[in-house]
């Protein structure tokens, strides 16, 4: 670095804003002495405060790959908080890759149940069993060769490769974008494929040889924990003094907010219906939302507006006898992208009706949510449904 610059004014002089996606694209929008430059600061700055300010969790712990790569999986669209609990109680249940791979799909899922994007889950089932069939159940830290298996992409592999075997090779999910846009004040959307193609090339130029999965580690706490996206904690940031948005003042409205979307609401109404303490279950189709998971028989789209329209309708899905059917609770379930609006009501089923409908097929019958794969809305259905009936016969 030039005699007589401070590690912001460095940071200024290399380091242009970007302002549109004309400029995202070109080839030489940062020279090779430039990321030098801002690679060594950066990391020199980065490091000290991950070793002081990293927050506990039990996958830091290992430099077990499959390990590593259960929690990335499990992090995907979930909180941190959520999803401790969950890693340990897998890798308990689940040990080695070998141990999930011969697992029943069937555990997998019911271990995963709560926890969201349950396709995640079968991917972890499916890539397992890759990784017994082709590598005898040693899970590959290559970052190439991870990408070629089951469920794992880019993101994937470069934290499994880093972490586990010090690859150095990049990571780049929704806080790298922010923390790299903001550093170099890119005034761009950064969900768009030209922004995203350009900004890997950035991570992986910035990504040093020595401790890349402790720096990579480093760049998604520092998203997660300082530069938030709606209040950025800039004076607790360690690169500060590098940080062209801060500098210009501009840390709130880079990178650029997308539109915001209107959530959808759906609307359904389920039935609680009891044949002594056990609640019956039906299986979703192999396809779309939750699919191939187990829920309360439920109508969607057009639920019944009345008791005895509940009755006919869910007589008709069950092809069986509901009896003494009541609305009991409306509740709402938040999804990511969409609303539920549910309407819950009871019904009971006499003991010969509930036994032709296993015989059918058409059901199973249980005392807890969780003996079989089912999703968070289902749990809290069954939970209202014991709460409201608890005591009436």
């Amino acid at each position: 670095m030039s005699a007589g610059l401070t590690d912001r004014q460095a940071a200024l002089a290399f380091a242009p804003a970007i302002s549109t996606m004309t400029a995202m694209k070109a080839p030489h929008a940062m020279q090779p002495k430039h990321v030098k430059m801002l690679k060594r600061s950066f990391t020199a700055l980065l490091l000290p405060w991950f070793d002081t300010n990293k927050r506990p969790m039990p996958w830091r712990n290992t430099r077990d790959a499959y390990a590593i790569w259960v929690s990335e999986v499990m992090l995907q669209q979930t909180q941190v908080a959520t999803v401790i609990p969950y890693f340990e109680r897998f890798l308990r249940r689940f040990p080695s890759v070998a141990d999930l791979a011969a697992a029943p799909l069937h555990d997998v899922l019911v271990l995963w149940a709560g926890l969201g994007y349950y396709r995640r889950a079968k991917h972890l089932h499916k890539c397992a069993c890759t990784v017994v069939n082709l590598y005898g159940g040693v899970f590959p830290t290559d970052a190439a060769s991870l990408q070629e298996l089951p469920g794992i992409g880019r993101y994937t592999a470069a934290a499994i490769a880093s972490i586990a075997a010090d690859q150095s090779v990049a990571v780049l999910d929704g806080n790298v974008k922010r923390v790299l846009a903001r550093l170099l004040a890119l005034r761009v959307d950064v969900s768009r494929p030209a922004a995203t193609a350009r900004l890997w090339d950035i991570a992986e130029s910035l990504v040093p040889l020595a401790r890349p999965g402790d720096y990579n580690q480093a760049m998604m706490e520092l998203g997660a924990t300082v530069c938030l996206p709606q209040s950025p904690r800039c004076d607790a940031c360690p690169a500060q003094s590098l940080c062209r948005a801060a500098a210009c003042g501009r840390q709130h409205d880079i990178p650029r907010k997308r539109p915001a979307r209107v959530t959808p609401t759906m609307h359904c109404a389920a039935a609680a219906i009891r044949h002594g303490n056990r609640w019956l279950l039906v299986q979703r189709p192999n396809e779309g939302l939750w699919n191939g998971l187990w829920e309360l028989p439920t109508i969607w789209s057009r639920p019944p507006r009345d008791t005895a329209a509940a009755q006919r309708a869910f007589c008709k899905l069950l092809a069986g006898k509901v009896e003494k059917i009541r609305p009991i609770v409306t509740l709402q379930h938040q999804l990511t992208h969409r609303r539920i609006d549910c309407t819950l009501f009871a019904g009971e089923m006499k003991a010969s009706q509930a036994k032709a409908m296993v015989q059918a097929s058409r059901g199973r019958w249980v005392s807890r949510a969780d003996e079989l794969p089912t999703s968070r809305l289902t749990a809290k259905l069954i939970a209202a449904a014991s709460a409201a009936l608890r005591g009436v016969k």
